[in-house]
């Protein structure tokens, strides 16, 4: 891959990543108090949810988290335990209603949140070393 193409893809994944990360830091503390549905969207939406019930970060998020994914993907950078996967594994598990054990959207949001900030942290020790 070209320099100049590898460096416009890697410039939209950080600020694609960046865009998740700060919406997702926004938004989950919120969904931790409320309950709400923010981990069902098109891609992860169970039969007896309707989709006018969802919030609408819900398509916003998932199309962040998509694109990242597949933007690591075309890098060949890895994706396991990136805030793009980290968020579709949430919704995959909430759509997920043949397990039973599941966690609602409360416990994925505090769960998300933790691994986030790991992340965060990392984020920020990468950048104060540099």
């Amino acid at each position: 891959m070209k320099s100049s193409r590898l460096d416009k893809l890697e410039a939209k994944l950080s600020a694609a990543e960046t865009s998740l990360l700060d919406s997702l830091v926004q938004v989950l503390p919120r969904v931790a108090q409320s309950g709400e549905m923010l981990f069902f969207n098109s891609d992860f939406l169970p039969e007896t949810i309707r989709p006018h019930w969802l919030p609408q970060e819900s398509e916003t998020l998932l199309s962040l988290a998509k694109n990242t994914v597949s933007l690591r993907e075309e890098l060949g950078l890895s994706v396991v335990g990136t805030v793009g996967q980290l968020y579709l594994s949430a919704c995959s598990e909430s759509a997920n209603c043949s397990n039973g054990n599941r966690r609602g959207p409360r416990q994925l949001a505090t769960w998300l949140l933790g691994e986030l900030g790991a992340n965060i942290s990392f984020k920020a020790d990468a950048s104060s070393a540099a």
